[in-house]
């Protein structure tokens, strides 16, 4: 049987000089046909990449989009970091987050790219749409049958619920998706220092006891004297293990605290203040490859994981937002021709602007190789 994640291509698009979709979105033209794909957006400290995790019969798709070239890529690396998902704060509501008859686009690529720490933003898509469609019209019927009910007015909210599921409902495609921001933390995970605790002790541990052994051949009263000094020794050793772990434990701490508050910040400046408040953010962690029975077990009490490699939001969960067509582009829209020309998006056939952040545009400004 394939694994799921040997179905997938990753691919890097890379936009070229002249690139601009400040008019346009081009991404609507693809996602409208793609059935399943992930969307990941990485800001490293000299550079940011954009890649797609797709179904091999798509991964055409990606590669019709004038101006951007798509090259076939190893799966990314994803560091240590602290990440949190959105998620609609009324499940049931199906109220836009964008306006569906224009285009609107989060500037992702300028917030993430202000931020001086490494971060990114994934965004795991499942087309659902004959699904969403028929559960719309169920709340549309619904609502309607209520409104014609003898001696029944619907509620200001019902009307505007009503008249809104119309809106959505006209010639929408629908997708079921999580989205998940993350900024890399400067310390190791807590499970590594955990894990080169273990280590040192047990080191620790089999040269006391070799130690001891070579002693058993000294009398009793020099064998014992020996023994305590040994003993007092290891004492210390662990000790000073010990006093070192909760240290590391604290800056860990104060780092993820640090980590979390730009977290904050990047996704705040990324939601729009019209629908900011709508979302709420959740905790969640990534997870590779066969999860253990205590990672299912601490998913049970809301522990969340997922796998960036082979997650695909197929079932409806608190995790996963309901989105158009529309309100998907605005997380997943293209560079416009500004990111283009102030941030490094690498070398594809035709090379990208690349110069510092509040540099002017110039002559110069062109660089064919930055390793």
């Amino acid at each position: 049987m394939i694994k799921q994640e040997e179905e997938f291509s990753w691919l890097e698009l890379k936009p070229q000089q002249k690139f601009k979709d400040d008019e346009e979105n081009n991404i609507l033209k693809i996602i409208q046909h793609a059935s399943e794909f992930a969307f990941f957006v990485f800001r490293n400290k000299s550079e940011m990449k954009i890649i797609v995790r797709t179904r091999k019969n798509d991964q055409d798709l990606f590669k019709t989009i004038a101006g951007v070239s798509a090259e076939l890529v190893e799966r990314p690396h994803f560091g240590n970091m602290v990440t949190k998902y959105l998620k609609m704060k009324n499940n049931r509501s199906f109220v836009p987050l964008v306006d569906l008859k224009n285009i609107t686009k989060s500037n992702l690529y300028s917030k993430l790219w202000a931020e001086q720490r490494d971060s990114m933003m994934a965004c795991f898509v499942c087309d659902q749409t004959k699904k969403i469609s028929f559960e719309i019209d169920r709340k549309i019927n619904a609502l309607e049958r209520r409104a014609a009910t003898k001696g029944v007015t619907l509620s200001g909210k019902n009307k505007s619920e009503l008249a809104v599921a119309k809106q959505k409902r006209e010639g929408h495609s629908y997708y079921s998706c999580t989205l998940v921001f993350g900024v890399q933390t400067s310390t190791p995970a807590l499970s590594e220092i955990q894990a080169e605790k273990r280590r040192m002790i047990e080191e620790e541990r089999n040269l006391f006891e070799s130690r001891a052994k070579n002693l058993k051949s000294l009398d009793r009263k020099e064998f014992r004297k020996e023994y305590d000094i040994l003993r007092e020794s290891y004492k210390k050793a662990i000790k000073k293990i010990e006093d070192d772990f909760i240290s590391d434990l604290k800056t860990v701490r104060e780092d993820i605290k640090e980590t979390t508050s730009i977290l904050d910040k990047i996704i705040s400046n990324v939601l729009l203040n019209s629908f900011a408040h709508r979302i709420a953010t959740r905790k969640v962690r990534f997870s590779f490859g066969k999860k253990s029975f205590r990672q299912r077990l601490a998913e049970m009490f809301g522990m969340t994981a997922i796998d960036p490699y082979a997650f695909v939001p197929k079932k409806p969960h608190s995790k996963n937002m309901i989105l158009t067509e529309i309100e998907l582009a605005f997380f997943t829209s293209l560079p416009q021709e500004h990111d283009v020309q102030t941030i490094n998006f690498g070398i594809g056939p035709t090379p990208t602007f690349v110069h510092g952040q509040t540099e002017e545009i110039g002559d110069t400004d062109l660089t064919p190789d930055f390793g």
